[in-house]
């Protein structure tokens, strides 16, 4: 049964501090609720609270800071009843009869009814359904999974909760109520028949993400490269296969691409079933798959996408056809969250070659106006200083510099980088922030496998390096 706090309509000195130990115990959702609090306030309290645990907040209100500091999502209440124009996230809402139950939740994710029983935190508000009203609406198919019961939930009730059909309970004023939130809490979660508090969350309900790429039966880059970091990150890996590749630590030998509708299903099944909250997406050569997936992205709109526009070989050989190249810039670019290029494949977006951070910088800036998407361009085959890259979001460029390492081990270090930025952004970690960590999780990646010796060229990172 799914657990919900909602939090007091007040802001008051440690809440933060009480929300994080909430979740630091197994709270899975946290409905900030503060109807007559200015923005910017409820802005603070968000980025009070640690990014890895910002994808378990849903907003009553700022629906704005949902997608900017990647939140789990938005309720609609008779204060704001709609969504932003074109937000992707979950979106829940809150009713008050059976009748708006069976109207909304077929365009939310889920609902909330209330009050189930005499409200804790309101005097006066009084159960509104009998049992027998509730038990009807339960056998009708009213209320199911995606149905929360709200109002009056406490310690000795909750176990009634699953009984009458319901997919979850909120609390408010039991929790609040009482001197000890946190303790409260645990003892809600223990009556309701939970399992027991957990450190981390990510053991019961992790962020997910979905790759998109190709199979490396080598291991050390493509889906196999993405598995591994979105695992060692903390995150649940989901994929979609669109290529087979022959190929080891010396080289590719053959691509065989994966037919387009078995991509398309392979897609479908799992945003329709785990719905990550990020997709990354990998080298993809065939015009059609390109097509494909766009679609794809269109019809399930994820909330993240991390596209790797793998181009050119490590060699500077094309790897793509150049109206394959067209279609990726006019379809699949465009419904980037973010693409993460390096300096030969942002060259050939940019129709030219990039040599120095001047003209990364400015390639970044070109190919962010054009196609209204945040561009990374990775600057490791720069031959001096340390390494660079170059993001550029809403028109401004950002540098991050990382160690130089020597070794050959570098297979699969741009997927292993853009399967790690989803990984964080799924997590709720800011853009900047989830690239700047995504960095520094490759760098120790590639210096635990520098001296590993796995086959007879260029090896792979240690993915499973200790942060």
């Amino acid at each position: 049964m799914r657990l919900i706090v909602y939090t007091r309509p007040d802001i008051f000195e440690g809440e933060a501090d009480t929300i994080v130990a909430m979740m630091e115990r197994g709270l899975e959702t946290l409905h900030l609720r503060k109807p007559d609090i200015a923005d910017e306030r409820i802005e603070q309290l968000v980025c009070a609270i640690p990014p890895r645990y910002r994808n378990r907040i849903v907003l009553h209100s700022a629906f704005a800071l949902a997608e900017r500091y990647g939140l789990r999502g938005i309720q609609l209440n008779s204060r704001n009843p709609l969504p932003p124009k074109g937000y992707k996230g979950q979106i829940s809402r809150t009713c008050h009869s059976l009748e708006e139950v069976e109207r909304c939740k077929g365009v939310c994710d889920y609902v909330t009814l209330s009050p189930i029983f005499d409200s804790i935190s309101k005097r006066g508000y009084a159960a509104a359904f009998t049992r027998r009203q509730i038990d009807e609406a339960r056998r009708a198919g009213i209320i199911d999974h995606s149905v929360i019961a709200l109002g009056g939930i406490d310690e000795s009730n909750i176990a009634d909760i699953a009984d009458m059909g319901f997919g979850g309970a909120a609390l408010l004023g039991a929790i609040w109520n009482t001197p000890d939130p946190v303790e409260t809490f645990v003892r809600c979660r223990r009556a309701a028949g939970i399992a027991a508090a957990v450190e981390d969350i990510a053991a019961t309900r992790p962020a997910a993400v979905l790759s998109i790429a190709g199979s490396d039966p080598s291991g050390g880059a493509g889906i196999q490269a993405d598995i591994k970091a979105v695992t060692a990150l903390g995150a649940y890996a989901a994929t979609a296969i669109t290529a087979v590749t022959v190929q080891n630590t010396l080289g590719v030998r053959s691509v065989y691409p994966i037919p387009p509708q078995v991509v398309a299903d392979q897609i479908d099944a799992v945003m329709e079933d785990i719905a990550p909250q990020a997709v990354k997406i990998g080298m993809v050569n065939d015009a059609e798959i390109v097509r494909t997936i766009a679609a794809a992205l269109r019809r399930h709109t994820p909330q993240w996408v991390v596209y790797d526009p793998v181009m050119v070989s490590t060699s500077g050989h094309r790897l793509i056809e150049e109206r394959t190249t067209e279609i990726i810039e006019n379809e699949l670019i465009p419904a980037a969250t973010i693409i993460t290029p390096n300096m030969s494949e942002a060259g050939v977006l940019w129709r030219r070659p990039i040599t120095s951070l001047g003209e990364m910088e400015d390639a970044a800036r070109e190919l962010c106006e054009r196609y209204g998407t945040a561009v990374l361009i990775k600057g490791g085959h720069l031959t001096e200083g340390p390494i660079c890259d170059i993001l550029c979001r809403d028109g401004r460029t950002e540098r991050f510099t990382g160690e130089r390492i020597a070794t050959r081990n570098l297979h699969g270090t741009g997927c292993t980088l853009s399967s790690a930025i989803a990984a964080l952004l799924a997590q709720g970690f800011p853009l900047v922030e989830a690239i700047a960590e995504a960095k520094r999780y490759v760098t120790a990646a590639i210096r635990a496998g520098s001296r590993m010796e796995i086959g007879h060229g260029n090896g792979p990172l240690w993915h499973m390096v200790k942060r």
